[in-house]
């Protein structure tokens, strides 16, 4: 299972941010070739890209969203090669015929992530969650809702019920917990960290970030506070000392297998 959590997005050609991003707390970096980046600087962008995984700085994992279609292949084409890459995020990933062709160009090492972002994705999500090359999947909430023509606040319902089937899906596909979208008030950071809360107690990983004074809220929403971490080990604990079937914890609670495995997952054993 991956442990970032915070997943900073920075424009793939603007190098003087990407050196920034990774100063930050930000565990991964995506270097962005699409929808920030206009097409006449998708070259640069792609250069810029194979100096920072030529020379990268800090310890944040560095990951690249490549365009869809033909502009998407042209992407895979440049970052041929390049060493140092942990993952590839598929901008409009809304089928297995396409991650097949991903798969065909792109090293057997680099994490694969569908953003899923359209009502076609959703449709297939399912299939495209359980691809053998997919590690997991991210949550693009600003396009889906454009693309279901929807608004907020009252869509709201719109989102909520995309998050609660990329999780069933993620799960059911045994690859790690998804990755939220963004939250587009930068200046909101009480909000940001209640999104991220409501996010993690639904069963996501992490989230996508846009400026790097995010980091620290989301890494905190996504990291077990140390009670979860007492609760968990004095679960396991009297787990593994008796041969019961189910038992209480400290706090009187019962455990049975199914808290065991939550137990286990807040631990990462």
């Amino acid at each position: 299972m991956s442990l970032a959590r915070s997943f900073l997005y920075v424009p793939g050609d603007r190098p003087d941010r990407l050196l920034k991003a990774f100063a930050s707390a930000a565990d991964a970096v995506i270097v962005d070739l699409e929808d920030a980046v206009k097409h006449g600087a998708k070259p640069a962008a792609r250069e810029t890209v194979r100096e920072i995984a030529a020379d990268r700085p800090g310890s944040a994992e560095l990951w690249v969203r490549i365009n869809s279609g033909d502009e998407g292949l042209v992407d895979l084409q440049a970052l041929d090669g390049m060493t140092h890459i942990d993952g590839i995020v598929l901008a409009k990933c809304e089928s297995t015929a396409w991650l097949d062709r991903v798969v065909d160009v792109v090293r057997h090492d680099v994490a694969l992530s569908p953003l899923i972002e359209t009502a076609r994705a959703l449709r297939d999500l399912d299939q495209v969650a359980a691809h053998p090359r997919v590690s997991r999947c991210h949550l693009g909430e600003v396009d889906l809702m454009a693309d279901l023509g929807g608004r907020l606040p009252g869509g709201r319902g719109l989102l909520d019920a995309a998050r609660v089937s990329l999780v069933v899906a993620s799960a059911a596909a045994g690859i790690d917990p998804p990755v939220g979208g963004v939250h587009l008030e930068l200046d909101d950071l009480d909000g940001l960290g209640a999104s991220s809360a409501t996010l993690a107690d639904l069963g996501f990983g992490g989230r996508a970030i846009v400026h790097p004074s995010h980091c620290p809220a989301v890494n905190r929403s996504f990291t077990p506070s140390d009670a979860e971490l007492a609760w968990a080990a004095d679960v396991l604990a009297r787990w593994s000392s008796t041969a019961a079937g189910a038992l209480r914890a400290a706090d009187g609670s019962m455990i049975d297998e199914a808290v065991v495995r939550r137990a286990r997952r807040l631990t990462g054993t």
